[in-house]
């Protein structure tokens, strides 16, 4: 692999599932990409990045998810393997589209194929660390800019599934569930922060608050009801669950109920936020502006 590599030369992989807006991210990515090639329907987050790297050509591939929206600034790059290890998977950042929230949930991802062809997570995980994501037991290198938008709002179901994943991740140390007497000592500050913006903004987007509350209720079944947490690697579990938590015209009724319950009894700051409140509280969040395209997010 060469020392320097523009990106527009790198094999873009799309990795598409059952989302609502799959067809139409792929149709503008291929407008933007070309030569972006597809994976739909693979079962399994692990099986599903292996089909992808299999098909890549390039040593190392970019991979976009089928929620996701490209930006072409990300084209112009060139890679400089002086910067970053080109054996560890890069993961760029996203913006969200319910609460505006810029962090590697749902953004572009670099894979050095031969790590991603000899990875064992999520369904095919040999340990615990792997069980319900890449980022704990994979060598990583998390970046600062962010090149897409994450659009996970396209229906009620995506929008609660996307909350309720990232309700449970955020909710864990390093993949185990922590003790409710123990949350607030061990949960990383920037997922806390991360997990009570899931919580609290949205209400201003279409089915923003299946978001939210679809967060919360994966917070709150992690550490009080002992859920079986390996159900957030399983897409049809997570149907399962959209519809046990979503019967019924209850949404703002539940969302009352289940933040005051987390405030209450884990001390987190759940806000209550209706859309005049959630849009102010997006205005004014420091804006995110991009340096380097391998700026590391701690550097």
């Amino acid at each position: 692999m060469a020392d320097r590599i523009r990106v527009n030369d790198l094999d873009f992989v799309y990795i598409s599932f059952k989302e609502p807006n799959k067809e139409e991210n792929w149709a503008d990515l291929k407008n933007k990409v070309p030569w972006a090639k597809r994976v739909d329907g693979v079962v399994g987050f692990d099986s599903a990045h292996k089909a992808a790297a299999e098909v890549a050509e390039t040593d190392f591939f970019i991979s976009v998810d089928g929620d996701n929206i490209l930006d072409e600034r990300f084209l112009l790059e060139t890679l400089d393997w002086s910067l970053t290890d080109k054996k560890a998977v890069h993961r760029w950042r996203a913006m969200n589209s319910v609460n505006g929230l810029v962090y590697g949930n749902g953004g572009i991802v670099g894979w050095p194929k031969q790590t991603c062809l000899n990875m064992r997570t999520h369904e095919n995980s040999d340990t615990k660390e792997n069980n319900v994501d890449f980022c704990w037991g994979v060598p990583h290198e998390n970046l600062y800019n962010y090149y897409s938008t994450t659009v996970i709002n396209h229906t009620p179901q995506q929008a609660f599934v996307a909350g309720y994943r990232e309700g449970v991740k955020m909710s864990l140390d390093r993949g185990s569930a922590i003790l409710p007497e123990d949350f607030r000592k061990k949960v990383v500050p920037s997922n806390l922060r991360t997990l009570s913006t899931w919580m609290s903004v949205g209400a201003d987007t279409e089915y923003g608050k299946f978001a939210m509350l679809g967060a919360r209720i994966g917070c709150y079944n992690t550490v009080f009801e002992n859920m079986d947490i390996e159900k957030v690697r399983d897409l049809g579990e997570l149907e399962k669950i959209y519809e046990e938590y979503t019967q019924g015209d209850t949404i703002d009724s539940d969302l009352l109920a289940y933040g005051e319950s987390i405030r209450q009894r884990l001390e987190v700051p759940v806000a209550e936020y209706d859309s005049n409140e959630s849009k102010f509280f997006k205005f004014a969040m420091a804006q995110h502006k991009n340096v380097g395209v391998q700026q590391r997010e701690r550097e």
